[in-house]
């Protein structure tokens, strides 16, 4: 009997997992879950949200011929028994697996208020493009300044220039980037008058006015979320050892640590002590690594811990304008950027580079993707018992 991999989460982790996984195997069955027919590419989801046309790119495109792929929602995932349940039009149907692999990313967001709007899955954006024309948004109000707030804020003004913007960040504001790199971005935001409320408490959020505690105001006809991702609370329901955003707790191998034939690829994974971050940049090379560890198990060969380097930060600033933020393997900011019109080309390249990689593992005989490897990610065998039993307590 083949042994039989399933893969939940169509993902950048997800596809490239299958891919490359179905590649080295060729005598295994990989069977790989979304609950959409097309790829969700959230790295431009901010462009979309501005008016960008939207390009429907399909799962069975970027996966290989022999790599089963059903279309449903996971409802059920039941590690002690090693069985998945989905719910598909054509009702619902239990997988049984040899080993699963995690890779749902993370699509929820960290709700400030029933009202809010959301382009942080593809769900929230649709609901947001449905519900709002641009031309009726007049003060438009951003929480959150990160990655995400800072590309959909300068996207959005570049688009329609007529709209009142304003950023909230309760912390500091670009607190990720360098000094060069955060005096550079706010410049750009003064040039296009994009405001930035930073530092301050929120007390209340009504309707259409956002409170402080120290009693100042900023009023909105329209609010965005960009605080924060979390994943799918059906993990912390199935019995996995997560944290507050239901992220799965994993070793340095990238397994679950209480089911050791659970893998976890992408933002579902929490690796501790670890400077890894939700993105892109690590989803791609953890399911990569997931990938060949698995293979590397079912040749009987030695397996070794998860190791990622970063060098840098990308983030657009519309669509003539980007910056690239010099990193430390750490994740830390360097006193070095590049910016401007090369740094809009860069980013953009990278964007384009994730379709690349995808495709390259789908059609290559070999393994096309490799990743910056730093020092290895390992957390100690005391925070891996401690987990465990705080998880059956």
């Amino acid at each position: 009997m083949k042994t039989k991999v399933l893969i939940v989460g169509a993902g950048y982790a997800g596809i490239l997992c299958a891919n490359r996984l179905q590649k080295q195997n060729k005598d295994i069955e990989v069977v790989l879950i979304s609950n959409s027919e097309f790829f969700q590419e959230r790295i431009r989801f901010h462009e979309l949200a501005s008016g960008r046309n939207d390009k429907k790119i399909e799962v069975r495109e970027l996966i290989r011929k022999k790599i089963q792929f059903t279309i449903g929602q996971v409802s059920k995932i039941s590690p002690n028994s090693n069985a998945v349940e989905v719910k598909t039009d054509q009702g619902t149907i239990v997988y049984n697996y040899d080993y699963l692999v995690v890779s749902i990313g993370s699509q929820n967001t960290k709700t400030k208020m029933e009202k809010e709007n959301s382009i942080q899955s593809k769900e929230s954006l649709d609901l947001f493009l449905k519900s709002k024309h641009p031309q009726d948004i007049v003060d438009l109000c951003i929480l959150g300044g990160g990655l995400t707030g800072i590309e959909f804020a300068t996207e959005w003004k570049e688009k329609h220039p007529n709209t009142n913007v304003t950023i909230v960040d309760q912390n500091h504001f670009g607190r990720s980037f360098s000094n060069v790199g955060k005096e550079y971005i706010k410049n750009k935001f003064e040039s296009l008058g994009i405001r930035v409320i930073e530092s301050k408490v929120i007390n209340k959020i009504e309707k259409n006015k956002i409170q402080f505690h120290d009693q100042t105001e900023v009023n909105y006809d329209t609010l965005i979320n960009c605080t924060g991702f979390h994943v799918n609370d059906l993990l912390t329901k199935s019995g996995f050892i997560t944290n507050e955003s239901n992220q799965v707790f994993v070793d340095p191998f990238l397994r679950s640590i209480k089911y050791e034939n659970v893998y976890v690829a992408g933002d579902a994974a929490k690796l501790e002590p670890s400077h890894l971050r939700m993105g892109c940049v690590t989803a791609l090379p953890m399911g990569a690594y997931v990938a060949d560890t698995i293979s590397d198990v079912l040749h009987n060969r030695n397996i070794s811990p998860f190791r990622f380097h970063f060098f840098g930060r990308c983030v657009s600033l519309g669509r003539n304008d980007g910056l690239i933020q010099w990193t430390n393997f750490d994740d830390s900011p360097k006193e070095k950027i590049i910016n401007g019109k090369l740094g809009a080309l860069i980013k953009e390249g990278v964007n384009r580079f994730t379709l690349i990689v995808l495709r390259m593992e789908k059609f290559l005989p070999f393994r096309f993707y490799f990743w910056p490897k730093g020092k290895e990610q390992r957390n100690s065998n005391e925070f891996k018992e401690t987990m465990i039993q705080q998880g059956e307590t």
